[in-house]
């Protein structure tokens, strides 16, 4: 545990500054064209991967960026991501692949992916030492923001529908997704089950997680309204 004490520190002192009780947590879905993502100021969220390529997203700092998979890094230009964050959380196997002079200057906690993925190992109640991983970064992200100390963590974005004409919320190479895609029908319902095993424990800690995404095959989460949630 020991050789975790400095990552310990990071997850520790972004958590003490946390002031709010929600949280939303933005996949790349093509749902979110149809979401009026304005309605995200002040909030405190999560974008992914290659959030940057959403128009929405350019021009703005935002509270928090997470990556897990290796091969994002490749479709990032100038090897940093074309975002501003004020926290970014790397898998720790991203930071070889991230330009020298990004990690200078950026404020990044990192992480490792445990073995065994969310479903069969449930939630991490000790992000420094490892998350558990799965077919979507949304599933480390919730973890990392029950950690945090959020007791209200929303889902948007998160469609499962990677082999229909349109899968992300940008424009992508098709022939190449469609290289790294794997089976739709067995990536839902492991995605589901993770989220379905992540929902237990935070119900036990008091968290609720809910998915406020339109549409979308992420069926085993309490579904609220996205643009409800700002009529309170």
């Amino acid at each position: 545990m020991m050789r975790h004490r400095g990552r310990r520190a990071e997850f520790e002192a972004v958590a003490a500054n946390v002031g709010k009780t929600r949280v939303f947590l933005v996949g790349n879905g093509p749902s979110l064209k149809e979401m009026n993502l304005d309605l995200l100021y002040g909030e405190d969220y999560f974008l992914c991967n290659l959030a940057e390529r959403i128009e929405w997203t350019k021009g703005k700092i935002h509270p928090y960026y997470i990556a897990t998979d290796p091969n994002v890094p490749t479709g990032y230009e100038g090897g940093k991501p074309g975002l501003q964050a004020s926290t970014y959380f790397l898998e720790q196997a991203l930071l070889p692949l991230v330009a020298g002079n990004f990690q200078a200057g950026a404020e990044i906690v990192s992480f490792s992916c445990a073995n065994g993925g969310t479903e069969g190992r449930g939630l991490s109640s000790q992000p420094w030492v490892s998350v558990p991983a799965g077919q979507t970064v949304l599933l480390s992200a919730t973890q990392i923001a029950a950690y945090l100390g959020y007791k209200e963590i929303y889902i948007i974005g998160c469609d499962l529908n990677y082999s229909t004409a349109i899968p992300y919320a940008y424009q992508v190479d098709r022939q190449k997704e469609q290289q790294r895609a794997t089976n739709d029908d067995k990536m839902i319902v492991k995605t589901n089950r993770a989220f379905a095993r992540l929902r237990e424990a935070c119900e036990r800690r008091g968290i609720l997680l809910a998915n406020a995404t339109e549409g979308g095959n992420l069926k085993s989460l309490l579904r609220v309204s996205f643009n409800e949630l700002f009529k309170r």
